[in-house]
C-alpha cells in the first residue's frame, strides 16, 4: 500500500507539472505528549490486569500529513496522504469537476458525517467514538449544489455479524446532507442508509434476510461574541454496519438460537464551549438492544487551550476523561484520564 500511494503521488505531481497545472503543496507535522491514567477497572476490563496504571504516550499523530492541490481548466484535484515514520496511507484522493454552483467529486472524500469536537488528545480524536457520529474518509462519487446540498452515493460497508458469510450489498451506501454557514451560525444535517442482504444459499444457516441501518445527526454553532457553541445530537439504527465508529458495539446482534437479528439503538451527542481562556467539551454515547441485560454506554469531556509559538506552529495543552462507563452486561470498564499537548507545525 505504501509503494501505491507514493506513486500515485509522484503520478499526479510529474503530471501536474508535464500538463502546467497550477499546484499548491501543504504539510501538516503533529505530535502527542500524553500522561495516561488508567484505574483497575479500565485495565482489568482491557488486559486482564487489576491494577492501575500511569504511563507516557509520546509519538508522532497518525494523521499527520502531507498533500497537493491541483487546478487545471475547471477540473481541482487533491491528493492527501497520512505520514508517520512507520507508514504511509491515504486521506484523501478526488477530482472535482465545477459548472456554475454544482460540482461533482469522484474519490476519496469527507462523507457527511464531518469530525467536530476539538478535542486532540488521541491523534485529534474530536469526540470519535465517543458520541459524534462519524464514518472516515470514504470512496465516492459525491455530487453537490450551492455547496450545502450534497448527495454522495459510497461504497458500501459490509459487517457480517454471523461469521456465516453470504452477506452481500444491493446498492451503494447512499448519504445526504445540508449544510448553511451565516456570519454568527453554522447548521449541518446528514442522513445515511446502507443496505446488506444475506443470500440463503451462500450460508450455513440458510438465512434470507435484509439488514438495513441508518443514521442521523444534527448539528450546530452559534457565536455569541464572547463564547462559541457547538452542539450535536446523533441517532441511528445498526450505526455499526453503516460504518459510524463507536466504542460501544453497535451492529445488528445475531440470534443463532432463533437465527434471527435484533436491531440495536445508538444515541450520541456532544456539546463544546469555546472562548479566549479556554475550550471545554463533553460527549456521549448509548447503544441499547433487546437481547442485552443492558445499555452500553460511554463519555468522554476535556479542557485545553491553545498556544500560539509563531507563525504556523503551536500547541495545545489538554487535560481530558474517557470513560467507558458499564458494557451491555452490566460490567465496569473504568475510566482514562490524560494531560499533556498536542504539538502541530504546519507548511
Amino acid at each position: 500500500m505504501k509503494k501505491v500511494v507514493i506513486c500515485c503521488l509522484f503520478i499526479m505531481l510529474s503530471a501536474a507539472a508535464f500538463l502546467h497545472a497550477e499546484a499548491t503543496f501543504y504539510g501538516s507535522a503533529r505530535l502527542g505528549l500524553w500522561y495516561e491514567s488508567t484505574d483497575k477497572n479500565w485495565n482489568l476490563y482491557q488486559n486482564g490486569v487489576n491494577a492501575s496504571d500511569l504511563a507516557l504516550n509520546y509519538a508522532m499523530q497518525t494523521n499527520s500529513r502531507f498533500g497537493a492541490k491541483i487546478s487545471l481548466k475547471g477540473i481541482d484535484g487533491r491528493v492527501e496522504l497520512a505520514v508517520t515514520p512507520s507508514k504511509v496511507g491515504l486521506r484523501l484522493l478526488y477530482g472535482k469537476i465545477t459548472k456554475g454552483d454544482k460540482s461533482i467529486i469522484i474519490g476519496q472524500d469527507y462523507s457527511g458525517f464531518k469530525p467536530y469536537g476539538e478535542q486532540v488528545y488521541g491523534d485529534d480524536l474530536n469526540f470519535i467514538n465517543y458520541g459524534l457520529f462519524y464514518d472516515g474518509r470514504q470512496p465516492m462519487v459525491k455530487f453537490s449544489c450551492k455547496n450545502k446540498f450534497n448527495a454522495m452515493f459510497i461504497i458500501p460497508k459490509v459487517v457480517d455479524v454471523t461469521g456465516l458469510g453470504g452477506l452481500k450489498f444491493l446498492s451503494p451506501k447512499v448519504n445526504l446532507s445540508y449544510e448553511y454557514s451565516g456570519k454568527k451560525m453554522y447548521f449541518a444535517t446528514s442522513v445515511g442508509v446502507n443496505i446488506n442482504k444475506y443470500n440463503k444459499n451462500f450460508n450455513t444457516d440458510q438465512l434470507d434476510k435484509m439488514i438495513l441501518s441508518y443514521a442521523v445527526t444534527l448539528t450546530g454553532k452559534y457565536d455569541l461574541g464572547m463564547v462559541n457553541l457547538l452542539a450535536q445530537y446523533g441517532y441511528g439504527v445498526n450505526v455499526g454496519n453503516y460504518g459510524i465508529c463507536t466504542i460501544t458495539p453497535s451492529s445488528v446482534v445475531y440470534d443463532s438460537t432463533n437465527a434471527s437479528f435484533e436491531d440495536t439503538k445508538t444515541f450520541g451527542g456532544l456539546v463544546v464551549i469555546g472562548c479566549k481562556l479556554f475550550t471545554a467539551g463533553v460527549s456521549y454515547i448509548e447503544t441499547c438492544n433487546s437481547l442485552w441485560t443492558d445499555k452500553d454506554t460511554a463519555m468522554s469531556a476535556f479542557i485545553q487551550k491553545k498556544v500560539n509559538i509563531c507563525k504556523n506552529v503551536f500547541l495545545v495543552p489538554e487535560v481530558g476523561l474517557i470513560n467507558n462507563m458499564k458494557d451491555n452486561t452490566g460490567a465496569k470498564e473504568g475510566k482514562k484520564i490524560y494531560a499533556g499537548m498536542k504539538i502541530q507545525a504546519d507548511i
